[in-house]
């Protein structure tokens, strides 16, 4: 009861900031037709390339910074219980960044060690390691084998967060572990995961989200249940829509 409590607040701490939008999507449209929809109707594009009914800009919340020390502060502790094996952290350009620096600046008060911060551009796509990986080099206090914590403000369909465990390991590296403030709990997401052997430990998940903003009367009960729906199976909302995944990706 006590962590349903704790999950409630938080969440509700993130609606009150108005940092969750959804949209009220129509049933048919296509790609092209998008751009023509009032915005209230527009569906948002990821940065998988899929599209879905919501975007939760945990990212802006760096403007407020009680909020986002609270939510690391959190994820840290958590952190520390389930991966204290990691050696340094290694956020995601644009959104982990600030939550990466900050995780690792509280794991070195709870592990009582040093934990280095390095950062990791242009983890959207697949490339070369063309220093992608920026803190890295002839850094000795991150020795060839070490464990690297992957860090994003959210994690939809997990393609950013496996990427950048791609890149640690391409380089050199290990990556068991990555961790967001948000999780979508997408079952894309999960496969992906899977795939790619990466446990991701996580402060609350999207369902959690929508149960409280349901509680709250925050949206419509309608887009609440069309997200829900998203959740359920989000290749088969978009295909419902005739909407397509696009190569470039977009907003999350």
């Amino acid at each position: 009861m006590e962590t349903k409590t704790k999950v409630d607040k938080i969440a509700l701490m993130v609606l009150d900031a108005k940092a969750v939008e959804i949209r009220n999507v129509p049933f048919k449209v296509t790609n092209e037709e998008v751009g023509t929809l009032p915005r209230e109707q527009q569906p948002f594009l990821y940065a998988s390339g899929n599209w879905g009914p919501g975007y939760v800009s945990v990212k802006n919340l760096v403007g407020r910074k009680e909020i986002i020390r609270s939510l690391v502060s959190q994820l840290a502790q958590l952190v520390a219980e389930k991966a204290s094996c990691l050696n340094f952290v290694a956020g995601n350009v644009t959104g982990g960044v600030v939550p990466g620096w900050l995780i690792s600046e509280e794991l070195e008060k709870l592990l009582g060690r040093t934990i280095p911060f390095v950062y990791i551009r242009e983890a959207r796509k697949k490339g070369g390691q063309k220093e992608l990986i920026t803190g890295i080099t002839n850094n000795p206090e991150i020795p060839t084998g070490a464990n690297g914590l992957v860090v994003e403000e959210l994690v939809n369909f997990a393609e950013t967060i496996c990427n950048g465990a791609d890149a640690l390991r391409d380089a050199g590296y290990v990556a068991t572990h990555g961790t967001t403030i948000l999780f979508y709990n997408n079952p894309e997401a999960i496969k992906a995961l899977e795939k790619h052997g990466i446990e991701i430990i996580y402060l609350f998940t999207l369902p959690d989200l929508l149960t409280v903003a349901e509680k709250h009367r925050v949206y419509p009960q309608e887009v609440i249940d069309d997200y829900r729906g998203f959740l359920a199976n989000p290749l088969g909302w978009q295909v419902a829509r005739g909407l397509k995944r696009i190569e470039k990706g977009g907003t999350v």
